[in-house]
């Protein structure tokens, strides 16, 4: 569909478009990610985790962030503690909770996966994306999103 037709589009052909996107981009990332072992979801974690630095973030805000469950942040979190990705550490304004950091040995790996998947991407699925489209894409997205904001779209499961 060129552009002419965009203010025409239905809403189950806009959706089909973006469930369409969504599956090809977590199939390229993981792809992309398969030699450092991780996947997208586990990248976007160590990622959004990396950004706080030693400060660390609690798992319910993480999860709040990502906008998925406890139970599953939890689950992914035990298994990328277990292969030394990221630990745990006293959250000293609330001992009942615990803060996630990235594991000192692993920071150094996080800038080369960044750079191995944004090369990645703009290789294979943003390639014929012009960069001022695509800056308007994010745009778009984070506004949709709230992230500028931090108000959460929905009530999520805690």
């Amino acid at each position: 569909m060129d552009n002419s037709g965009l203010s025409e589009i239905t809403t189950y052909q806009a959706g089909a478009t973006q469930a369409f996107v969504h599956r090809e981009l977590q199939k390229i990332c993981d792809d992309i990610l398969r030699p450092y072992e991780i996947s997208k979801m586990q990248w976007l974690i160590i990622g959004n985790v990396l950004d706080t630095q030693k400060k660390g973030i609690r798992i319910s805000d993480l999860a709040d962030k990502l906008g998925t469950t406890i139970s599953f942040l939890t689950t992914s979190v035990n298994l990328l503690e277990a292969r030394g990705i990221l630990k745990r550490l006293d959250n000293v304004n609330d001992t009942r909770s615990k803060l996630i950091v990235v594991s000192d040995t692993y920071v150094p790996k996080c800038k080369k996966i960044e750079i191995t998947l944004r090369d990645g991407l703009r290789n294979t699925i943003y390639s014929d994306v012009d960069p001022a489209e695509f800056r308007i894409y994010i745009k778009v997205l984070l506004q949709l999103a709230h992230v500028n904001n931090d108000k959460p779209r929905t009530n999520r499961q805690k």
